[in-house]
C-alpha cells in the first residue's frame, strides 16, 4: 500500500468521524461541557485532515522533483 491510499483511507474515515460529531451537536448536546468536549473532538478531526493533505503534497512535490531526478 502506499502513501497516497494510506491517507485517502485515513481521510475517509476522519471526514465520517467528524459528520458524526456534526450530527451529535446538531441534535443537541446535554451540557455545556460536553458541547466543549465535542468541539474539542471536531477541531482535532479538522486539524488531522489537514495535516494530512499536508502530507500528500509534500509527497506529491517530492514524487515530481524524484521523477525530475530520474530522466536526467
Amino acid at each position: 500500500m502506499d502513501i497516497i491510499t494510506i491517507v485517502d483511507y485515513l481521510k475517509k474515515i476522519i471526514k465520517t468521524r467528524q459528520q458524526q460529531v456534526n450530527d451529535v451537536i446538531s441534535k443537541g448536546v446535554k451540557d455545556f461541557e460536553e458541547y466543549k468536549y465535542i468541539l474539542g473532538k471536531l477541531h482535532a478531526y479538522n486539524e488531522i485532515v489537514q495535516e494530512l493533505t499536508d502530507l500528500l503534497k509534500k509527497q506529491e512535490h517530492y514524487d515530481e522533483t524524484e521523477n525530475k531526478n530520474h530522466k536526467r
